[in-house]
């Protein structure tokens, strides 16, 4: 059987590990001067190295003669702990031990001594996986523990462990591995495979990766399978996930408020059988990079070229739409991972942005900095002409049937759906969902809704008008909402039924109970 990349190079010295470097020194120095713990707490996201440094750590404070505070491996209790039937090194999953008993067993153990080493270490994976009375068993332990026992706890969610298991630890937060790091590891991985590689597509396994080492890696070992001579075009094909061309060219026509180039390129990612979660996630960091350029911060890992279309599209925003624009796909995510249409939330979503660039006041191009990168760009403030013409009464908006919809309303329309949705008020968004395009209009501040007669009633219901204003305030362009009734050819059925009952003493409702006479 074929062992993984994760757990064939997984790290047996500290020299090994990577990203982490603060860690480590401060664990070597611990076991150089013989200053160790009883306790150590290794929190951090997954596949950052908490339990690998946990089983290198367990095995140095035992070593006779340790390497630069590393196990040497040589000798004769490394090679002891070495064996699977060791006793000095417990390991326990807390996902699948987490009741009272295995915390009791343990308690029990703790009184033995080691048997071939100075330590008996036990290492608590997921540690925030034990119950409640999991815990107060383990805390008088962990609290006085004997002195041959040092405990290593590990955990992806720190916040969900007792305070008073945390004051009684040393902890240390594991951070996520940078790109360049992994980068040169997956690359020497493939050299040490025997396996050809393009820089761009390892590259682009190490961005996919996400700060994990071990995701990096089955990532990596997916590649590996398919191919010994890896392209940047088969790892995009491999992985399912678009190129940054792609992602530009889709941002790109956001920030351009190109309505039909977003949906274009929309379903030009999905015919091609990129996840739409996928296209999110890359957006989103693709927008975060974008706003690197303009602070002058760090230089994203991309190509030369990509960074040349970067700038270009940087040139064109601003740091608050960036930030408008994470927080919208942020938001929307939940929505995409649940929705049986999650094209269309994906879709709606972007359209609300196209909505927002267009009202958004403009600003001057950024001026480049020494080495291309444009500075950020402040907000300008409407000449007195603009502001005066802004401010004046707007035209009633009309509706015009059968006339195309212009991409601003549409826009506003595609927001206040998205969210009626996301809000979960199911009625009002098949309402606004089934309400023909061309009976919305958008003019000035007012954003207006014509529904006939027999819908009026449900449109116009000031709960509901109350949930859509406050949908179109969180825009922050203004807009006021107005509900009017058009001219019905004839009465609709609830007219006929209350203009029958007229001058009757009877009382009618509507479903939900509200009194309509």
């Amino acid at each position: 059987m074929k062992t993984a990349l994760y757990r064939k190079y997984r790290p047996s010295t500290f020299d090994e590990v990577i990203g982490q470097d603060v860690i480590v020194t401060t664990l070597t120095n611990q076991i150089k001067k013989g200053a160790v713990s009883h306790a150590y707490l290794f929190t951090g996201s997954r596949g950052t190295g908490k339990t690998s440094c946990a089983k290198i750590f367990a095995r140095a404070v035992n070593c006779l003669r340790p390497k630069n505070g590393s196990p040497c491996g040589e000798c004769e209790v490394c090679k002891a702990l070495a064996s699977p039937s060791n006793l000095d090194i417990v390991e326990m999953d807390a996902a699948s031990n987490n009741g009272v008993d295995k915390i009791r067993d343990l308690r029990e153990s703790v009184g033995y001594m080691p048997a071939s080493g100075k330590y008996k270490v036990y290492i608590i994976d997921e540690v925030h996986m034990l119950s409640g009375s999991a815990f107060n068993a383990l805390l008088k332990t962990l609290e006085e523990p004997p002195a041959h026992v040092v405990f290593v706890l590990c955990t992806t969610e720190v916040h969900k462990l007792p305070a008073t298991i945390l004051s009684r630890c040393m902890r240390f937060d594991f951070k996520l591995v940078p790109t360049e790091k992994l980068f040169e590891l997956i690359k020497k991985i493939f050299a040490l495979e025997g396996a050809k590689a393009e820089d761009a597509a390892l590259m682009h396994i190490a961005r996919l990766g996400e700060g994990s080492v071990r995701d990096t890696l089955s990532i990596g070992d997916r590649c590996l399978n398919a191919s010994d001579n890896l392209t940047y075009e088969l790892a995009l094909e491999i992985t399912g996930t678009g190129s940054s061309e792609e992602t530009a060219r889709l941002m790109d026509a956001v920030v351009s408020s190109d309505v039909g180039g977003v949906l274009s390129q929309v379903e030009a990612l999905a015919g091609a059988g990129k996840s739409v979660t996928q296209i999110s996630r890359e957006l989103t960091v693709f927008a975060r990079d974008l706003m690197l350029i303009i602070a002058g911060g760090t230089r994203p890992t991309a190509t030369e070229d990509t960074l040349e279309k970067m700038r270009a599209i940087a040139a064109r925003t601003d740091l608050p739409f960036l930030v408008k624009f994470i927080r919208t796909l942020g938001g929307a995510d939940a929505e995409l991972r649940y929705s049986t249409s999650p094209r269309i939330v994906l879709e709606s979503a972007l359209l609300s942005l196209c909505a927002s660039v267009s009202l958004a006041p403009a600003s001057p191009a950024p001026a480049p900095q020494p080495g291309g990168r444009p500075t950020a760009k402040p907000y300008a403030q409407p000449a007195p002409a603009q502001a005066a013409q802004a401010a004046a009464p707007q035209p009633a908006a009309q509706p015009r049937p059968g006339a195309v919809v212009d991409d601003r309303t549409l826009g506003v329309l595609g927001y206040v759906r998205s969210r009626l949705r996301k809000g979960g008020n199911v009625r009002l968004f098949g309402e606004y969902s089934s309400l023909p395009d061309a009976n919305v209009r958008v003019s000035g501040s007012d954003f207006a809704v014509f529904v006939d007669g027999g819908s009026y009633l449900t449109f116009a219901e000031p709960e509901n008008m109350r949930a859509v204003q406050e949908i179109l305030d969180g825009m922050g362009a203004g807009y006021r909402l107005r509900v009017e009734r058009l001219a019905d050819n004839g009465a609709s059925v609830l007219d006929q039924i209350l203009e029958a009952l007229g001058g009757l003493d009877v009382e009618v409702v509507d479903g939900r109970g509200k009194r309509l006479k």
